[in-house]
């Protein structure tokens, strides 16, 4: 990643990682898929449950991007006794948090539920199941993130792809037979999606175990280092701050839609999982790009680091006007594979034509995002993604008073059109501070 051709090299690295991104992703599409053959209030049940969920993937954050920051500084450096240190450090914290995480859901979970006010109790009770199994779920796919972000980091993007297509594969298989059974076994309808992805996280992280059993990043003994834990909470916390806040945003725009029913919540939870093909593929080339400009940045290759980023800013670009277009033009047969009633559908294309409109900008946002982590300055992106995402909330409310539950969409997409222009302004200025920097020397 230090020499030879750019492009060629973001995408041998990009596109492992885009697909492994793709297959994590699945495993919500999937759900979503099956589950919305039961109807609006099962989907309402994941949609409400799956908040406190990306709360505690939120709150990794700190652990899983502050490490493979310092293993890809590392590696460009030439360090990798240091990048050990980092990652074993980082498998420590991961396991202390995930405990953590499990023991706060199980205590909390009913009065969690009860938040949103959902007026089912049916609907609440599906909630709190979905939520209990899939917190242990998440406890192996917090593993499965940094395992995955470390090899990525260390230029191995293939690893982690071929792994987790297999928990995917075991997800697709399973859901299914666990929602809907087979024969004399009835299923477990919502909490079934729960359970399939739970077997499929632990299979995903017994193999990240055993491919990676001889590294030299695991080797022992292992190294406790108290400093090198608070230089990847430095760097990971900024980040993990916005994505909680973006977290509770989320929740408290969920707590706005509750006034137009189920069913809002419903289309919001499903078009977020189809959004989620748009920013989690992006996602993939945040990663390769931190990657990229992490190493180099370690290396001290300037040069590289800009046309790295325009190069990513070019890939980033195209994409996600491919996605607008395909947003725009084709909601209803794209909203129609998950939910199948009128009213449900007919709220699901708006959404999707509306924020389809920003998806160029997320996308550039997101890229831009991991430019940032890269040069290790996490705590730039943060600033303006909590500022522009907690506007969402005063403009759904106001916009909502013209457009009614359009309104809601209306707000996110602005929001998106924002942070996305004023990200990259501000990163194509920090790297012409860095080169003034470096010419004075």
């Amino acid at each position: 990643m230090r020499e030879g051709p750019i492009t060629s090299t973001l995408m041998r690295l990009t596109l492992p990682v885009i697909a492994t991104n793709f297959i994590s992703t699945t495993y919500g599409l999937v759900d979503m898929f099956w589950i919305g053959k039961l109807g609006s209030n099962p989907v309402a049940a994941i949609g409400t449950a799956i908040f406190f969920v990306n709360l505690a993937i939120a709150l990794f954050t700190m652990v899983s991007i502050g490490t493979g920051i310092k293993v890809a500084h590392s590696i460009g450096a030439k360090k990798e006794g240091q990048a050990r240190v980092y990652t074993q450090n980082g498998i420590l914290m991961s396991l202390v948090m995930g405990t953590l995480f499990i023991i706060i859901i199980l205590a909390t979970h009913q009065y969690l539920i009860n938040f949103f006010e959902l007026g089912s109790i049916e609907i609440e009770q599906m909630a709190s199941r979905y939520l209990i199994i899939s917190i242990i779920g998440t406890f192996f796919s917090l593993l499965n993130s940094l395992f995955s972000i470390v090899l990525t980091s260390m230029g191995n993007s293939r690893k982690p792809f071929q792994v987790q297509t297999v928990g995917f594969l075991v997800n697709l298989f399973l859901d299914p037979l666990f929602i809907f059974g087979v024969g004399h076994f009835n299923g477990f309808g919502v909490s079934g999606a729960a359970l399939a992805s739970l077997i499929a996280n632990v299979i995903v992280t017994c193999l990240f175990l055993v491919n990676t059993r001889n590294s030299p990043l695991y080797s022992k003994p292992f190294t406790f280092k108290y400093e090198n834990m608070k230089e990847v909470l430095r760097m990971g916390i900024p980040i993990t701050i916005q994505r909680v806040s973006f977290t509770v945003i989320s929740i408290i725009i969920a707590k706005i839609l509750v006034q137009w029913g189920p069913s809002a919540i419903a289309v919001q939870r499903v078009g977020i999982q189809i959004e989620s093909i748009s920013y989690m593929t992006i996602g993939g080339l945040q990663g390769a790009v931190a990657a990229f400009i992490g190493q180099n940045f370690g290396a001290h290759n300037q040069d590289r680091i800009k046309k790295g980023y325009m190069k990513g800013l070019f890939i980033t670009s195209i994409f996600g006007m491919l996605v607008t277009i395909l947003f725009m033009l084709f909601p209803r047969p794209i909203f129609a594979l998950f939910l199948a009633d009128e009213e449900s559908l007919n709220l699901g294309v708006d959404y999707l034509r509306i924020i389809g409109a920003s998806q160029l900008f997320m996308c550039v946002e997101l890229m831009t995002v991991g430019a940032f982590n890269g040069i290790g300055k996490t705590y730039i992106p943060p600033i303006f993604s909590i500022i522009l995402t907690t506007l969402r909330i005063p403009m759904a409310i106001v916009l909502s008073n013209y457009y009614g539950l359009n309104g809601v969409w209306i707000s996110t997409a602005l929001s998106s059109v924002l942070k996305g222009v004023i990200l990259v302004i501000w990163f194509i200025r920090t790297l012409d501070k860095m080169n003034q920097r470096k010419a004075g020397t």
